[in-house]
């Protein structure tokens, strides 16, 4: 209150808990967005990165990104499997530093880890910043990162140290029978000598105990949890976070509104074809062996094209997806569309196909999709059943069912008027402009956008997973998590 009566901006922390913001994901593209932003709203923001490089005694450096401030910490000391799990390194050079000398009134995390941590919202809270949780990825909460129970069907995220180890297990491939007896010993001790896979494997049960507790222990440390759709409430509060400390802000789009084509067709044909996208990265966890088991489906003379738009597919996963399709025409080659262009390339298709596998917190695939005049194709799943309204704006199907999304495509293939009433029925969509007066409330603790109980609609993913999958898709789904 002081520096706002001396006329001095109220600096904002973003800690990103990565070394860079570029790239097209989602959380990067949140975080850029919502930066650039708040300075129109009377912050000074400032987000922060961390030194990937071995080297520990570089200062903290300072250069200019736009409209905000970008800081460089070295890196945080002590990373082993201990501190990854208790999300508290041995130390975070130039933390306590950095506070001291901006005084944030606010340190936003959009992570939780060693470089975005408890030390980190320890020095927050010392510096007597509100602190406030952007729930990205089920990684905030879940041991797995993927919130996928035995890396296979999505998850009402309670944690319990003996499932949650059977699953960390499970997902690395372990049957789940041996799984759930290995996750029922309790070592003690065994932390200590975790080093070689026995070591690890017997240890998992601590090391899931240790993340519980320190999931725990932040909760008393944050403010604000921010959530992008409403299932993650009850995710949150099913692990002892206060309604009062959950505050619901949807997603939106970050680039200017665009004019897309509504004019109707009368039929597909070789000269103009179906011409469906897929915008995301190349990941298991958003369901594109659904959309290539689909087109396996599909009679190969079909008038119809899918193109493929983002990052990753230069990866051994992604050449391994594109392999059998070698020849097929319909599939067109992977690109990567910069951010800022994506919603005029989206208006040149006719749906986007969002199968994800996993519980999307704000897909903004979605969001982008739609202000592009796109009708979604999606998973009946998470935020993406939260926003789309099933044969209204968009058709929705079972996750990891190919075989649904192959009729849904030759319903539009068959019928090209119904993609067009489904394009008259999308809203108009939120922007990041909208988000950021919403969470600016939220920073000053003015919002009325605390949630005050779940929503059934929300979780209608948790393990209702169709038992209809390709065999690709029957394959555990590997999130990133570590034994």
């Amino acid at each position: 209150m002081e520096r706002l009566l001396r006329g001095e901006r109220p600096v904002c922390l973003h800690l990103a808990g990565a070394s860079s913001i570029t790239g097209g994901g989602g959380s990067n593209t949140f975080v850029r967005a919502l930066a650039r932003r708040q300075t129109g709203l009377g912050w000074r923001p400032v987000v922060i990165l961390n030194d990937n490089q071995e080297r520990v005694d570089r200062t903290i450096a300072a250069s200019a990104h736009g409209d905000f401030e970008i800081r460089v910490l070295p890196p945080v000391l002590g990373t082993n499997r201990q501190a990854y799990y208790a999300r508290r390194s041995d130390a975070a050079p130039g933390v306590r530093e950095l506070f001291e000398e901006l005084k944030p009134a606010v340190a936003h995390f959009h992570t939780l880890g060693l470089n975005a941590g408890l030390l980190h919202l320890e020095a927050a809270k010392t510096a007597g910043a509100r602190t406030i949780v952007t729930y990205h990825t089920g990684g905030i909460s879940c041991p797995q990162t993927g919130l996928l129970e035995n890396g296979l069907s999505p998850c009402d995220g309670r944690l319990e140290v003996t499932r949650c180890t059977r699953c960390r297990l499970a997902n690395r491939n372990m049957p789940v029978g041996l799984a759930e007896l290995l996750a029922r010993i309790d070592l003690p001790g065994i932390s200590q000598c975790n080093e070689g896979i026995f070591g690890r494997i017997f240890s998992s049960r601590s090391m899931t105990g240790t993340f519980i507790r320190a999931f725990h222990a932040a909760i008393e440390l944050i403010d604000v949890f921010h959530i992008q759709s409403r299932w993650i409430a009850d995710v949150l509060q099913g692990n002892g976070v206060p309604a009062e400390k959950i505050a619901f802000v949807e997603m939106g789009v970050s680039q200017d509104p665009v004019a897309f084509d509504a004019c109707s067709l009368e039929e597909f044909n070789a000269r103009r074809p179906l011409r469906l996208v897929f915008a995301g990265r190349c990941s298991d966890v958003k369901g594109i062996e659904t959309i290539l088991g689909a087109l396996k489906r599909i009679d190969r003379r079909a008038p119809l094209t899918i193109s493929l738009l983002g990052s990753g597919w230069n990866s051994n996963y992604g050449a391994q997806l594109l392999r059998s399709f070698a020849g097929d025409k319909r599939l067109l080659p992977p690109r990567v569309v910069d951010t800022g262009a994506m919603l005029h390339e989206l208006v040149a298709y006719d749906a986007c196909l969002v199968p994800s596998v996993w519980l999307e917190t704000g897909p903004l695939a979605v969001y982008e999709a739609m202000a592009a005049g796109l009708p979604v194709i999606g998973s009946r799943l998470g935020g993406i059943a939260e926003r789309v309204r099933d044969n209204v704006d968009g058709l929705l199907f079972s996750p990891g069912d190919a075989k649904a999304l192959a009729v849904l495509i030759e319903r539009l293939l068959a019928a090209p008027h119904e993609l067009q009433r489904l394009r008259r029925n999308i809203r108009p969509q939120r922007t990041f402009d909208h988000m950021a007066r919403e969470l600016d409330a939220i920073y000053l603790n003015e919002s009325t956008h605390t949630v005050t109980e779940g929503t059934s609609r929300a979780t209608a993913g948790f393990h209702a997973v169709s038992g209809i999958q390709s065999e690709a898709e029957r394959c555990r789904v590997s999130s990133g998590s570590t034994i």
